[in-house]
């Protein structure tokens, strides 16, 4: 180096091949952590520097973080926390131009070093720009002299700086859309791993289970809590995990979390959080989150579709078994009781026979009666507080054998099961005003009692007696068929039969 400070011809061509080496070195890896730490490197390298370091900005500004060369382990921990931004390094970060000082300590904005820090004099601080923002500042400290002690930044070094600076932001541009689209792909491999979980036949606990590791894995999260649609959410996230978009934030404790809403369509199908430990924000990618949120959402729809479908699929087994054990069996015991006990009460038939014919009829009785409780156990809806529609309008048709003379039949459609209990209730009422109506009025010999579960829920009951009159006004039992119709947008429509006989039919939508 000449006296005036400039480089000599060979120093010159040494210094220009020693940045060719350095720009190739950062650019030949796509690893953030690996061409900062070369970038860093180089500029003490270029310049003479002792001690150099990198302070990446935060989103709201002070450093996130710091990479730093020339301090070794044990000193770094002796000093601890790490530079938050202040004093000459949060001037640069609020004025991002070359800063080039004799001594630091004599600039404004100086607050000294915090204890067990090495002295540092000379300074030369430069700033990094990755895709036209300010990524980060570059320090260099104490250019070391022929004579082993610090010297002040010449003109050149701050030339050379500038220009590893600028192959330094080329090179982190790169690695940072590097790191976006590797995070893109890990998040779309967590969205297919975990609909295949949810939809693939798993147990739900497992599946579940499996999802927030991934999640934790992809995030580098220490932990993280999947929230049901009926969930309470915490409080320190409820505002954010109520919304639409996820939201990384500092909680009070100085931990992050992260809140992720989930959606599918317009409906809130629930929630997931994810959380780090304190210190610096976690780096992670929003959008490529939120698009995990929208696949994560979907799954968990599809996923309760199908245990909607196979409950629903359990519901029809059990529903056709309760009706041919109804239909079939009951029916049928009944019928032979009714012949046996006509034998019996005929007056040719001997005493021992008589009894053993009204022993039989006993016997068939407790087994209707077991066929009956069997019936009810098959018929209640899963998870619900009544009893079983199947179950109450089938006690009301035993009930009213005895006002009417006969056993009405009853027939039934779809999965009674899965009508709600309030609407039981009305049905249920339906029938037993029904079957009390014929028995006053109809003098009847056969009754038909129909349940159908569709869209809507249709009872139907229908006698072989007189019909009703055309002048019979709409009162009492009638009109209450009415109104329990009506305040669920239903209908009830009474017909006289052509060949005798009347056809009650009520009706109503479920939803």
């Amino acid at each position: 180096m000449r006296p005036d400070g400039t480089d000599s011809g060979n120093e010159r061509d040494d210094r220009l091949e020693a940045m060719m080496d350095a720009v190739v070195s950062m650019t030949a890896d796509l690893d953030m952590a690996t061409v900062l730490e070369r970038f860093v490197a180089a500029g003490c390298s270029l310049t003479g520097a002792r001690y150099g370091a990198l302070g990446v900005l935060g989103e709201h500004g002070g450093l996130q973080e710091f990479v730093y060369q020339g301090i070794d382990a044990q000193t770094a921990v002796l000093i601890g926390h790490l530079p938050e931004g202040r004093g000459v390094l949060g001037h640069l970060s609020t004025a991002p131009d070359v800063l080039r000082l004799h001594d630091i300590a004599d600039h404004p904005s100086s607050v000294g070093f915090p204890a067990n820090h090495p002295p540092m004099q000379t300074f030369l601080g430069v700033p990094v720009r990755a895709r036209g923002a300010v990524f980060g500042n570059l320090y260099l400290t104490d250019k070391l002299g022929p004579a082993g002690t610090p010297v002040d930044f010449t003109a050149r070094d701050e030339q050379v700086a500038v220009a590893l600076a600028a192959a330094a932001g080329v090179a982190v541009g790169h690695a940072r859309a590097y790191h976006l689209t590797r995070q893109h792909e890990l998040w779309l491999e967590a969205a297919a791993a975990a609909s295949s979980w949810l939809t693939g036949g798993l147990p739900q606990d497992e599946a579940l289970a499996a999802v927030l590791a991934r999640v934790e894995e992809t995030a580098g999260a220490t932990g993280s809590a999947l929230f049901g649609e009926t969930d309470e959410l915490p409080t320190a996230l409820g505002e954010e995990l109520a919304g639409v978009w996820p939201v990384l934030r500092e909680l009070e404790d100085g931990s992050w979390a992260l809140a992720l809403p989930l959606r599918s369509g317009d409906r809130w199908v629930g929630a997931l959080s994810a959380s780090w430990p304190a210190g610096e924000a976690p780096q992670v990618d929003l959008p490529s989150i939120a698009g995990f949120g929208e696949q994560l959402a979907l799954a968990l729809d599809v996923a309760d579709a199908e245990a909607d479908r196979a409950r629903l699929a359990v519901l029809e087994d059990r529903e056709r078994i309760a009706r041919d054990l109804h239909d079939m069996v009951i029916q049928r015991l009944f019928a032979i009781g009714l012949d046996v006990q006509g034998a019996a009460a005929h007056g040719a038939v001997r005493p021992e026979v008589a009894r053993r014919l009204e022993s039989a009829v006993d016997d068939l009785d407790e087994t209707i009666k077991d066929v009956r409780t069997a019936i009810f156990r098959l018929g209640p809806r899963a998870g619900g507080t009544g009893t079983g529609l199947r179950h109450r309008i089938d006690a009301e048709v035993v009930s009213a054998r005895q006002s009417l003379g006969f056993l009405p039949r009853l027939r039934t459609d779809g999965v009674t099961a899965t009508v709600p209990d309030d609407v039981v209730e009305d049905a249920v009422a339906v029938v037993r005003e029904a079957l009390a109506n014929v028995a006053r009025h109809a003098r009847a010999h056969d009754v038909v009692v129909r349940v159908e579960v569709g869209a809507n829920l249709v009872v139907e009951v229908q006698d072989d007696g007189r019909g009703i009159p055309g002048d019979v006004p709409r009162r009492s039992g009638l009109a209450n068929l009415e109104n329990r119709a009506a305040r669920r947008g239903g209908t009830v429509v009474v017909t006289a039969l052509p060949e005798g006989g009347t056809d009650l039919r009520w009706s109503v939508p479920l939803s």
